[in-house]
């Protein structure tokens, strides 16, 4: 059966209204971009399909086994001229270089990831858009405008009808196309008020809308839609700490640790079940499990676009522990991974460094530890290449990020004298001379290492920190080829440049200089940073202190298409920079919360988002969360700016927008997962809730398509997490690791 054309109405700005149907057929691996094709028309093209939407209509053309099938949609009763052109224009283009007639050729192609159709009837706009495996379609309905005049005609289907479950079925043979019954809501005075909505037939080959009363001076909103959700382990604990998405196929990559030695029970790989086999599919680059009683392996595992199928799952790692922090993909597929292993037999081929240079105590038999970067390639069965970094003392990488010409950035923290550097950064002390950051100044100092899309050369790597204890958390790359890095330090001297805060601890009530009451000893908390290195990684671009009067942390970092920068992470500052103070209900309680106040460096967090222009100037900060602990974790940006937080929440009333579907409006267990979206100058939320179950639930990564799809991943211990579509419907070991995507209307 196809599950992936959709349908929707959707309202986009404030008074539109809309309704919202998310339909599905598999049209074999759509791209998520739509190009120009002659005049007045656009083309998405898969490996099996091709669509194609002027400005009167769309068809499709797909490739079955039993042949050719076509499928037209025409808008009856529709104005006869709309205007069409693309929208999101996207940085990548077509060349079409066929024959050897230059003349011929068509170079420069632009794409756009959507297509929207103007005034297609009076007051209603038709926006189309790919995501992933699924085309979508928006009507957007100013207020007092008629939904009704929408009228559908289908040509190509052996039969059209609606099931019992209000869905409208497009039936080929012996496949299905599914339109899944629209879900419609307005917010009045605050409240949720649901409006009834569904298909109806015309007759044999016409489609309209019925839609229940409703105000026709608001907008009808609608809910952000649950694709799949599934748990991901074996028979003892996963976690799951970092997701990409594959912008090219849609393919889905999640990585972290795992302490299973068997399979998922009943689950499918390739059609054949694997159960008792490892936690690893045939022909993996590692198929058993190395050891380690701690975090045991590292895995990284592959699904197709509908999340459904598994290509590949490998464990990584020795006889010791071992654990992948971070996962990057490039265009072919190939997945870098990155992190930490005590393992002296991790698996290493064409290494820069291939021995551990960890210490081994005598006493416990295990190495201090090292961090590692490998490349594996698209299906899982080999390595391209896998080396160690680091020096004698503890070593860990946190992030990995990749620039346009695959060289591969990692991020980290270590305690080594000896860390391998090379053109390492020099800056400006203020009131002193220039230093080189080319030794190990503190207890611990975070690092940025950048080496070649083929695993070498080292290009440069750095110290980066002060005289006490600095770890960087995550790393993003722009288009330049500067990275940026954010973190958290104690370091009154960590290095500082064109800076919103130069000063550790700063603001407020209580200064970095002011003293316990009860002992005379300075107080001082963590801040989060955020630093931007030169494309050769030898100067500082802008460096800045990111926090106020107790524990600030930044974890992760994204960069959009023109260089503006993403952080996220927690504070336990009620003074941290907030301006997103217009979203309704939308507001930080760290500072009128006690544990929270600023005599307390340790009390409840909230999240926070906080985006920087190319230059190091605060854009916004959005400082958000409810009376308990609220961290961010991850932070994925799409194409049209929209922002994406995904974390842990304790908090009962963290702020919720637009969760009747996807999302649960409401705390269900201890600690809940929290997926938040913004609007792109941050006025407003997309949608915002809790996803999971009666116990501990915990959201570490997220990543988005260019459709503005959100990807989430992290771990569970509840049985009754939220799960639909699922690769994997039940929670198989003592903690499963879990992968979800939550498309917008």
């Amino acid at each position: 059966m196809n599950k992936n054309l959709a349908a929707k109405f959707t309202g986009l700005a404030l008074g539109l209204a809309a309704l919202t149907s998310p339909a599905a057929g598999n049209f074999g691996n759509l791209p998520l971009y739509f190009e120009a094709g002659s005049p007045a028309s656009f083309v998405a093209q898969g490996r099996d399909a091709q669509f194609s939407v002027s400005a009167t209509g769309a068809q499709f053309v797909l490739q079955k086994s039993g042949g050719t099938r076509t499928v037209q949609m025409q808008f009856t009763g529709a104005n006869p001229q709309p205007q069409i052109h693309g929208d999101g224009a996207l940085s990548g283009k077509i060349n079409y270089l066929t024959g050897n007639q230059p003349a011929q050729w068509r170079t420069s192609v632009p794409m756009f990831a959507r297509v929207q159709v103007a005034e297609i009837y009076p007051g209603i706009d038709l926006v189309y858009y790919g995501n992933q495996q699924r085309l979508e379609y928006d009507f957007t309905v100013v207020a007092g405008a008629n939904p009704g005049a929408i009228a559908i005609r289908f040509t190509g289907a052996d039969k059209i009808s609606v099931n019992a479950q209000g869905e409208l079925v497009l039936k080929l043979g012996q496949d299905e196309i599914l339109q899944p019954r629209p879900v419609i809501y307005q917010t009045v005075a605050g409240v949720r008020r649901e409006v009834s909505g569904g298909y109806k037939m015309l007759d044999a080959n016409n489609v309209a809308f019925t839609v229940g009363s409703y105000d026709r001076t608001l907008p009808l909103v609608i809910d952000p839609v649950l694709d799949y959700s599934t748990y991901f382990g074996g028979t003892d604990k996963d976690t799951a700490w970092s997701v990409a998405v594959n912008q090219t196929d849609g393919s889905v990559y999640i990585a972290g640790q795992t302490l299973s030695k068997k399979a998922i029970k009943n689950t499918k790989y390739q059609g054949e079940f694997i159960q008792g086999s490892p936690f690893s599919t045939p022909g993996a680059i590692q198929e058993d499990f190395g050891g380690g009683k701690l975090t045991g392996d590292g895995f990284v595992a592959r699904f197709d676009a509908t999340g459904t199928n598994l290509i590949y799952l490998t464990y990584l790692g020795g006889n010791g522990d071992d654990f992948v922090s971070s996962v990057a993909v490039d265009a072919t597929g190939n997945a870098f991974v990155t992190g930490f292993t005590t393992s002296p037999n991790f698996p290493t081929t064409n290494a820069l460094y291939p021995t551990i240079h960890g210490i081994l105590n005598k006493r416990t038999k295990a190495y201090s530890g090292d961090a590692f970067i490998a490349e594996l390639d698209a299906g899982g069965s080999n390595l391209v290449f896998s080396t160690y970094l680091g020096g004698s003392g503890l070593d860990a990488a946190n992030g990995i990020a990749l620039d346009l010409s695959g060289n591969i950035f990692v991020a980290g923290g270590t305690t080594s004298t000896n860390y391998p550097i090379l053109n390492p950064v020099a800056f400006q002390l203020i009131g002193s001379t220039n230093l080189v950051l080319d030794r190990l100044a503190g207890t611990n100092s975070a690092f940025v290492t950048k080496i070649g899309a083929s695993g070498s050369p080292l290009i440069y790597s750095t110290y980066l920190g002060g005289f006490t204890y600095d770890v960087a958390e995550g790393i993003a790359v722009d288009a330049a080829g500067s990275a940026i890095v954010a973190g958290f330090t104690i370091s009154t001297n960590f290095p500082t440049t064109n800076a919103i805060s130069s000063d550790l601890n700063a603001g407020g009530e209580k200064k970095n200089n002011d003293y316990n009451p009860k002992g005379n000893i300075r107080t001082i908390a963590y801040d989060a940073f955020v630093t931007k290195l030169s494309p050769a990684g030898s100067s500082l671009v802008y460096s800045t202190f990111l926090g106020s009067t107790n524990n600030d942390v930044g974890y992760r970092i994204v960069c959009d298409a023109a260089g503006d920068a993403f952080v996220t992470g927690y504070s336990a500052s009620p003074y941290f920079p907030n301006t997103v103070t217009n979203i309704p209900g939308f507001y930080s309680n760290v500072a009128s919360n006690k544990n929270g106040s600023a005599n307390n460096a340790n009390g409840d967090s909230d999240a926070f988002l906080t985006k920087f222009d190319p230059n190091g100037a605060l854009v916004y900060s959005a400082f958000f969360g409810g009376k308990k602990t609220d961290i961010g974790y991850g932070v994925a940006v799409d194409p049209l700016g929209d922002a994406f937080v995904v974390g842990t929440t304790l908090s009962k009333d963290f702020p919720t927008n637009n969760t009747a579907t996807a999302l649960s409006g409401k705390l269900i267990g201890n600690n809940d997962i929290f997926v938040t979206a913004f609007n792109p100058d941050a006025t407003a939320l997309l949608y915002s809730g809790y996803l999971g179950g009666k116990k501990s639930d915990n959201g570490y990564s997220i990543a988005v398509d260019a459709a503005g799809s959100a990807y989430l991943t992290g771990q569970t211990d509840s049985k009754d997490f939220m799960i639909t579509n699922a690769f994997q419907p039940f929670r198989n070991g003592k903690g499963d690791a879990i992968l979800s995507k939550i498309s917008l209307p």
